[in-house]
């Protein structure tokens, strides 16, 4: 295939076309770009490219890309989200189905050759071709991932894919934005052959001579309940199933995936033509929207936080074998997903029976992933090979980089750091995983403070996408780079933050669930409170997230913000109440709830042990005092140079802690409300609750000059 030329007054095309022994190979090959996206200039090429195809009347087109590894990523969001009005879109969508209608009708057999990446658009182009040929690689991927942004797809998806697949499968893929590999694509019928990535071109040139004498002469063999969608039973049954499943995932929240629901139902009513005009509608008004605008703006923060954690990570130096201390839940969370990621790692506790555990819990993640089909079984021996245990410290003599995991206790952490120093080399990176304590006050013990760097982690390991990076004034620059390249190496996105008591996430955590201990003691009940926080967006209410981490860790916690930070940390007594009845939350089965079958629920007990008299607090209320309050110590955490960049907030609330992402951040939430609202709200509930709730001073300056963070 033909390579392109550069100049520098006029942008390289985003691909070529090449015509050989009679096959045409269309190429989509952004150079300036690191993934090919659908854009208003790619669509502008597309069309000079049909003109062509439609005049020169090849034997067949291969559709494929020019990247090493990618196909097409999908619609180019930043011009997506600079448009304002539902015309704009529209118009943008009526040309791009337009082209896809003409490559539809060329007169010959048309085959989309896919490795790497086929999103969104992407898909939807690859859906126009006769047949669809995918690489067996790890970074093949086929999916329409516009809910998670907000929106349908737009470019066929809701019409092309169900006709395809079927109705079910169909609305598995769009409703939940899932990406589904090459192999599983052919099961559901999505692509005709799978092949080795070094075949493909082979591979689409023989189905391409296949289709040629079939003729699109392969009809999709419809499955029961895809026929069921179909038929007047359909809409109470398969629709209506989609709708409640997607209510009871959203909360309503996201208007995306129930409108995907209509237009795929209403659009298999009609003709395709008039399919497309419904489907493109539903898109322009969704993309305008403030969920869409908001989730939108999540996917460029997380670009800024992750091209800027790359930008350092660069500055790191090169680290061949990892060291955990500590095979507890969390030590052992850590350990796996450095030796899924391809890391040599070294895991100690301090006897067998600990250790085991440890390797046992990190057995099972491994053995999950074999399930969910996420690792085949002798790569699970492979990366389960890499993680050995040990109760000695001897293998640390070799050993470039360690991360403490050990028990929330500063003399604990201060004996390991130095019996770790102690044997290892002189160079060692050692990175504490705490969740509070000032690193500063933990790098005290360390003969090397210059090394010395906090990593917080989030519970599970293998869920949570955040890692909280955190200097003290001083960690060296190359400690922090390699630090952040760690972290981005697990696939995680890294935040970096200035060190202080809590950080940036546990010291804004805890003022929200604190004021959710004292609504309860205002009378309101736990069952309310929880609903309300999760109404309003959250994934779990506070009183339950107690449960979740543990009441004795939330009251070690609590202690060291009080310590640091006064009353306005304290939170009400009933932690201690609780722990002294011996609730430590769902690990001990017993806390706010009970847990003693598959289903939690309140443990009525707790009301007579708080001495809890019920009182009138609204559900609005509750949502709000809640937020605020994380908004309120987020000001602060401002003011006292813990984090600074916007985005690097909002993505650590989002990720770290499930702030609605559909709000856009907590700081993109505050500039919605307006900061001059929140500032007399708050100042209304001190008068009511108690000086903790008084405005930050941050908040009133940029109220009063009319600023917003964003």
């Amino acid at each position: 295939m033909a390579g392109k030329t550069k100049s520098a007054a006029v942008p390289s095309p985003p691909g070529t076309l090449t015509t050989i022994d009679g096959v045409a190979w269309l190429v989509f090959d952004e150079s300036d770009k690191k993934v090919n996206t659908l854009s208003s200039r790619v669509f502008e090429w597309f069309e000079e490219q049909l003109a062509t195809l439609e005049a020169e009347r090849p034997d067949g087109v291969v559709l494929i890309s020019g990247k090493p590894l990618g196909f097409i990523a999908g619609a180019d969001i930043e011009e997506l989200k600079g448009v304002e009005t539902p015309e704009q879109v529209l118009g943008f969508l009526q040309r791009g189905h337009a082209l896809c209608r003409r490559f539809e009708a060329l007169p010959c057999t048309t085959v989309a050759a896919i490795h790497g990446a086929a999103l969104g658009g992407g898909l939807e182009l690859a859906l126009c071709c006769d047949r669809r040929v995918a690489t067996e690689h790890p970074k093949t991927k086929l999916g329409l991932p516009e809910v998670q942004l907000g929106i349908i797809p737009g470019l066929g998806g809701t019409q092309r894919l169900p006709r395809l697949i079927g109705v079910p499968d169909a609305l598995d893929l769009i409703l939940t934005g899932k990406q589904v590999p090459a192999k599983k694509a052919l099961r559901i019928g999505l692509v005709d052959e799978v092949c080795h990535p070094a075949n493909l071109a082979e591979a689409a040139l023989t189905v391409l001579k296949k289709e040629k004498i079939e003729r699109k002469g392969k009809p999709f063999a419809k499955r029961a309940g895809d026929f069921l969608a179909r038929t007047p039973l359909g809409d109470r049954v398969v629709y209506s199933q989609a709708r409640d499943n997607v209510l009871k995932k959203t909360g309503g929240h996201y208007p995306a995936p129930l409108v995907a629901v209509n237009v795929v139902k209403d659009g298999l009513e009609l003709p395709l033509e008039r399919a497309l005009d419904i489907e493109a509608g539903a898109f322009s008004e969704l993309v305008v929207s403030e969920t869409a605008k908001n989730l939108m703006s999540i996917f460029f923060m997380k670009n800024d936080v992750e091209g800027r954690a790359a930008a350092l990570a660069e500055k790191g130096r090169p680290v061949e074998k990892i060291g955990v201390l500590g095979a507890g839940f969390m030590g052992a969370g850590i350990a796996q997903v450095l030796a899924y990621k391809g890391m040599p790692v070294v895991m100690k506790d301090r006897d067998h029976a600990s250790l085991g555990r440890g390797m046992g819990y990190a057995a099972d993640r491994f053995d999950e992933l074999v399930k969910r089909r996420r690792m085949k079984p002798p790569v699970r021996e492979i990366a389960m090979g890499r993680l050995f245990g040990t109760v000695d410290y001897k293998p640390f003599e070799r050993t470039d980089f360690v991360i403490e995991a050990v028990f929330e206790d500063v003399g604990i952490k201060h004996a390991v750091t130095k019996e770790t120093e102690a044997v290892a080399p002189d160079n060692l990176i050692f990175a504490s995983n705490t969740s509070t304590i000032p690193i500063t006050r933990l790098a005290e013990a360390s003969s090397r403070p210059e090394n010395f760097v906090g990593m917080h982690f989030f519970s599970p390991v293998h869920k949570m996408p955040l890692i909280e990076v955190i200097r003290h004034p001083g960690t060296s620059e190359e400690t922090l780079a390699t630090t952040v390249d760690i972290g981005r190496r697990m696939g995680k996105t890294v935040v970096v933050v200035n060190d202080g008591p809590g950080f940036y996430t546990s010291r804004v955590l805890g003022p929200f669930v604190n004021e959710a201990a004292y609504i309860l003691l205002e009378g309101a009940t736990i069952e309310q409170i929880d609903r309300a926080v999760k109404a309003w967006g959250w994934p779990v209410g506070p009183i339950a997230l107690m449960d979740e981490v543990g009441l004795d860790v939330g009251h070690h916690v609590s202690q060291v913000m009080v310590e640091a930070f006064g009353d306005r940390m304290k939170p009400p007594e009933i932690f201690q109440a609780m722990i002294d009845d011996g609730r430590t939350g769902r690990k001990g089965k017993k806390g706010f709830y009970l847990y003693d079958g598959k289903e939690k629920k309140v443990d009525q007990k707790v009301y007579d042990l708080l001495g809890w008299r019920e009182g009138s607090v609204s559900d609005d209320e509750i949502a709000e005092r809640c937020w605020l309050q994380m908004l309120n110590e987020t000001a602060r955490t401002i003011e006292d140079g813990i984090i600074e960049n916007p985005a690097d907030i909002d993505i650590s609330v989002i990720f770290g802690f499930g702030f609605p992402p559909f709000r856009g951040g907590i700081l993109r939430e505050a500039d919605r409300v307006g900061l001059g609202q929140i500032v007399d709200r708050l100042d209304a509930y001190a008068e009511r609750h108690g000086e903790r709730l008084r405005p930050a001073q941050l908040l009133r300056d940029m109220a009063d000059k009319g600023e917003t963070f964003h």
